[in-house]
């Protein structure tokens, strides 16, 4: 007998269809018929990807469908969800609906459950759209050519590294400094500034100075480098990497090495077996990861974790380490350069190499701890894009705050991702505590003592937190004021109230009369 179901896929671009088919076939057949109709309406479902649902829900208002079959899916019923292992008859054993007046099927992927899931809270639609912006910058992501061809053409470089929104930031013209973004990052940069805080072994130093003097040697080519150095730098990191292993999911790249915790890349190696030949060790470290982490495979994993990640170049006797994160765009920070050599300052380099293998290797373990995390879904939604910062002073607290949104340049809430390779501040909305609603700026340069001074007057909000954090930043919470900032008014070619002037030039006096600034501003 030919069934014929009404079936409805309530995503944000909700599609009704009806699917015809014999009731002594499988489900998994339905489920076919049903993935190809998805596909051919322009969604990409995989038949593993999809749920149905046997649903009772009135076609009429059209208007409020959408609605409806999301509310139905949050408050199902026991045993509505169709198995594609039993036949469709015995599932449907009275067959479709009589009437033409209800859903037979309701179809649910991944972001479907997501609607649903965020039915009744108010910040979920911001969540979305973030979401999709964060998706849409990562297929960007050019799936070719391979990282080694790109070292070698500028012209490509240019294309990804470029132009208005580039989809890697490596300080050229600018971008945000990565340790902010994790804790992890943050304490491997703090011990590469502070070497001499580090401790290490007998057995430590004896390595580095063996791998000292492999880094000094003259190879024939990269493979015998590699060879003479691997088994040191997997001791020194604390664990067996992957040597020169080809990823076929990932464009058949082939990183000379790699750590991983499960699924996820905690540090990537690249290797040069002399300096100024054959490519750029550090970059194409960088387009390792980017190929890596713009994924499909990592797509359920972007809400929860910015992919965090350590990556080093090896050329000759040079070793260098940058850190990254993935913010949608690709931020990257370099935290060290050392040029090693025997002779008069041997015993400072071996020192110093032993101190910067031992903060890499608990790098590592601050890694997995992080991916843990991570692979159980465990961060709230989307937290991974905001700043979790790293104080300097170890006896400070950071503020319990819940960041809400991101603030564009002129200081309004925005779903976009904020490009931070262009900024020289970087601004987000969030709540401290429960209801009190703050600004959260990270800058360069900050003058607690003058914020303070116009706070008490009422020419500046509410000064509630000022540290510096890792990354040579500072961390300020106000209170966040309503208004229109003065970069606005000249974007909006818009002359700047009258009022606001009066306000600046007793701020002026103020800060004058205090010997903060000096001359005729």
């Amino acid at each position: 007998m030919l069934f014929k179901f009404a079936c409805y896929f309530p995503a944000e671009t909700p599609h009704f269809f009806i699917i015809n088919i014999e009731s002594d076939v499988w489900m998994v057949e339905l489920l076919k018929a049903i993935q190809m109709e998805l596909q051919s309406l322009g969604e990409d479902v995989s038949r593993t990807g999809l749920w149905l649902f046997k649903a009772d829900v009135p076609l009429q208002p059209e208007e409020d469908l959408p609605s409806h079959a999301r509310l139905w899916l949050h408050n199902q019923p026991a045993n509505s969800h169709l198995s594609d292992k039993r036949k469709i008859a015995s599932l449907f054993p009275n067959g479709p609906h009589l009437s033409d007046d209800q859903l037979d099927i309701i179809v649910a992927d991944g972001e479907v459950l997501e609607l649903v899931e965020g039915l009744g809270d108010p910040d979920d639609t911001y969540r979305r759209k973030v979401k999709k912006a964060l998706d849409d910058r990562l297929k960007r992501f050019p799936p070719a050519p391979s990282p080694s061809d790109l070292v070698h053409s500028s012209h490509k470089l240019a294309e990804l590294l470029g132009g208005e929104m580039p989809s890697i930031h490596l300080g050229r013209p600018g971008g945000v400094p990565v340790a902010i973004f994790n804790p992890a990052l943050a304490s491997l940069q703090r011990c590469l500034d502070n070497l001499e805080e580090v401790q290490v072994t007998r057995s430590e130093v004896e390595r580095a100075a063996k791998y000292l003097r492999c880094a000094v040697a003259f190879y024939e080519d990269d493979a015998h480098r590699q060879n003479a150095i691997k088994e040191l730098v997997d001791e020194a990191i604390g664990e067996k990497g992957e040597w020169g292993s080809t990823l076929s999911w990932a464009d058949n790249i082939k990183p000379d090495g790699s750590w991983w915790y499960n699924s996820f890349l905690l540090l990537v190696l690249e290797l040069k077996n002399t300096l100024g030949l054959s490519g750029d060790a550090p970059l194409q470290a960088v387009f390792d990861y980017s190929k890596i982490v713009s994924r499909d495979k990592y797509k359920r994993f972007r809400e929860f974790g910015n992919f965090p990640i350590v990556l080093v170049g090896a050329t000759g006797n040079r070793f260098e380490i940058s850190i990254a994160v993935c913010l949608g765009p690709i931020y990257v920070t370099k935290l060290l350069t050392l040029d090693l050599s025997l002779g008069f300052h041997a015993s400072d380099n071996i020192i110093r190499l032993a101190c910067v293998f031992g903060a890499l290797s608990r790098c590592r373990l601050n890694l997995r701890h992080y991916y843990d995390s991570v692979s159980n879904l465990k961060p709230p939604r989307l937290s991974c894009l905001y700043p979790n910062p790293t104080l300097v002073d170890r006896s400070k607290t950071l503020p319990a705050l819940t960041y809400r949104q991101f603030l564009s340049r002129a200081g309004r809430p925005t779903s976009a991702l904020v490009d931070l390779g262009n900024m020289t501040t970087s601004m987000y909305i969030a709540t401290l505590g429960d209801t009190n609603e703050v600004i959260v700026k990270f800058t360069a340069r900050y003058n607690e003592a003058a914020h303070r001074l116009l706070a008490d007057v009422d020419l500046a909000p509410k000064l509630h937190f000022c540290e510096r954090v890792i990354g040579d930043l500072y961390m300020v919470v106000m209170d966040r004021v309503d208004g229109t900032s003065v970069w606005q008014f000249q974007e909006d070619d818009k002359p700047v109230p009258a009022i606001v002037w009066k306000d600046i030039n007793e701020a002026v006096r103020i800060l004058h009369a205090e010997g903060i600034v000096f001359g005729d501003l």
